[in-house]
């Protein structure tokens, strides 16, 4: 079973997750790290559960 971190760096059009963090403060720096189409987000339990599936 895989565990996933409660944030995602999401490219812009929504179409690949570029990484997991566990914090908004880590998401946010790699967002700046990987460019201007890409930005952090907060994954819901929901969508937390169906990654780790």
């Amino acid at each position: 079973m895989t565990t996933v971190a409660s944030y995602a760096v999401l490219n812009c059009p929504v179409t690949e997750i570029l990484g997991f963090y566990d914090t908004e403060k880590e998401a946010t720096a790699a967002a700046t790290e990987f460019g201007q189409c890409s930005f952090a987000y907060k994954l819901s339990p929901k969508e937390i559960t169906a990654l780790e599936a």
